[in-house]
């Protein structure tokens, strides 16, 4: 997996690690935790000159905490992009525990914030709180977050989902006024909530109109708070010599896939936006 991030002439390459050897076509090889090949997988970014690796988030996932940790330890330049799902770190405790985590890094720590794009998942962490709910409190998230990270003084909270008394942060972030926060999430209640609080909004790659016309709303919504995001792609790419001989890799991708997974292609409609607009792009 990859993305680029583009601010005037600057582009970013984001990979994408996991503490386990794995993906469409490889069966979950070794350990779930395995040490040294996700040290060998984050280096082989690094040597690669990959700017970030994307550190993913799932219910049944090692802790992307530690994870990010042990990645940043063994590595000298390359940033770690970590997913975070809000609603189940208190938003305070998040903050220092991220800021901590950016300062022991020298600053390659950036956010990927996530809402929760399937009820079945968000249910196995405890939370039943619909999509609407659940982007409302990443909203409220977010300010806190932010507010923790910023605050000069002890600050109270009384939202609909966190109540907080004189919070105060003494660990800052390495680069200001925070770290980076990417926002995923392709939906009208995510665009709104991405409008005042991504730095950087992350899409899946679609097709170029599609894209494009998605930017346009993303950009016209954060100007109404006066910001410009830069913009994240994400895309698969399948390298070939020729056009030719690419697709020809896509479709025996594919096809190894339907035979390992037979019951995926059957399987229920995504949830969430991004992908509905991937499946309907690929139809």
């Amino acid at each position: 997996m990859s993305g680029a991030a583009r601010m005037a002439d600057d582009v970013e390459f984001i990979g994408m690690i996991a503490p386990q050897q794995y993906s469409e076509i490889i069966p979950p090889t070794g350990p779930v935790v395995d040490p040294p090949f996700a040290i060998a997988f984050a280096q082989a970014h690094e040597d690669a000159g990959f700017d970030r690796v994307l550190i993913g988030y799932f219910s049944s996932a090692p802790d992307g905490f530690i994870v990010a940790s042990w990645v940043l330890q063994a590595t000298a330049r390359l940033g770690v992009l970590l997913a975070h799902r809000p609603g189940f770190v208190a938003p305070t405790v998040a903050a220092r525990k991220l800021a901590t985590l950016d300062q022991f890094s020298g600053g390659r720590l950036a956010l990927h914030v996530i809402s929760g794009g399937s009820d079945a998942d968000q249910a196995k962490d405890g939370d039943f709180l619909d999509k609407a709910s659940r982007y409302r409190r990443t909203d409220e998230y977010l300010d806190v977050l932010r507010r923790t990270w910023t605050a000069t003084e002890p600050f109270d909270v009384d939202g609909e989902f966190y109540r907080v008394r004189r919070a105060y942060s003494a660990v800052r972030c390495v680069g200001q006024p925070h770290l980076p926060i990417y926002f995923g999430g392709s939906s009208d209640e995510a665009v709104a909530v991405s409008a005042k609080h991504a730095d950087v909004y992350a899409l899946w790659g679609e097709p170029l109109a599609e894209a494009t016309a998605h930017i346009k709303e993303v950009k016209a919504a954060a100007a109404t708070y006066g910001r410009t995001p830069r913009i994240s792609l994400s895309t698969r790419p399948i390298l070939a010599a020729t056009d030719a001989e690419a697709w020809d890799r896509a479709y025996a991708i594919l096809e190894q896939i339907r035979a390992q997974s037979p019951r995926s292609a059957s399987g229920p409609a995504p949830e969430n936006v991004g992908s509905q607009r991937l499946l309907a792009g690929g139809a």
